[in-house]
């Protein structure tokens, strides 16, 4: 696709996820609502299946030849990725969402042979959106690499934390790091990268694609990206074996990458 094309789908996507606030936020604020189970124990609300019926809608009217992935409708069964698809999670973070944290968000990529080439994050509790095209040139300027980052502001998860991610900590401690945590729920964890609020995020426990997919495109576009810790190769979307991806860290500056894959190197090979 052009760039123009690229532009005019990231503003149609912006306005449809603005769209999606007020409807979600209604159930939100409903102290009623209702959580069911799937079958493997992950929470469903009525927001998430309200969600993934309105983009659908949307998607399939403007763009009736592109196939669509969404976590509310996905099956491994018969999955044949295309070279072009959407990837859609209508709530991420459904636990912070029925906690009430405000910790959840909406989530639509555009992918495009294994790669997010655009992507839309809202955050309807929070009315804000981050959006990206990742095949364009970083929007600010990439600042130059430091020697050596005097405080490493690691983002972890606020419901899925994992003995790995202890293990990495500390590993960073003995490596005489000093350290920030910040703790946040769904995608807002890399776009708080995006943001520069934080140099990394790794991520030792299970996520799926439809998970990360559209704040990747946004990380991408603002210098930054994600890493497979087994291979350090670029996080891939569409593979056929699993949803699930790979244990990754997500790196906020591309000049610091090679400072922070060697970090990751080193913990690999003591623990992993």
């Amino acid at each position: 696709m052009q760039s123009k094309n690229l532009e005019l789908i990231i503003s149609q996507l912006e306005d449809l996820t603005l769209s999606l606030f007020p409807e979600i936020l209604k159930i939100y604020e409903d102290k009623d609502f209702k959580t069911t189970l799937k079958k493997d124990g992950s929470p469903v609300t009525k927001a998430d299946m309200l969600g993934h019926k309105l983009i659908l809608k949307f998607l399939k009217k403007h763009y009736p030849d592109i196939p669509i992935v969404s976590e509310e409708s996905f099956t491994q069964k018969g999955y044949k990725p295309a070279k072009e698809f959407w990837l859609v999670d209508p709530i991420d973070g459904t636990k912070e969402f029925v906690n009430r944290s405000g910790e959840f968000t909406t989530n639509i990529a555009l992918i495009q042979n294994g790669q997010p080439i655009l992507g839309v994050v809202g955050a309807p509790a929070q009315n804000k959106i981050w959006s990206g095209i990742a095949a364009k040139k970083p929007k600010t300027s990439q600042s130059k690499a430091r020697d050596s980052i005097s405080t490493l502001r690691i983002v972890m998860s606020k419901s899925h934390q994992t003995l790995l991610d202890t293990a990495f900590l500390s590993y960073l401690d003995k490596n005489n790091k000093k350290l920030k945590i910040i703790t946040k729920g769904s995608s807002l964890k890399i776009c708080a990268l995006a943001d520069k609020k934080a140099e990394i995020y790794p991520r030792f426990g299970p996520t799926s694609e439809w998970d990360i997919a559209a704040a990747d495109a946004v990380l991408r576009a603002n210098g930054g990206g994600i890493f497979q810790i087994d291979t350090l190769k670029p996080l891939e979307y569409g593979k056929k074996d699993s949803i699930l991806n790979p244990m990754f860290i997500a790196i906020s500056n591309l000049n610091e990458k090679k400072t922070i894959l060697s970090l990751i190197r080193g913990f690999s090979k003591n623990l992993l």
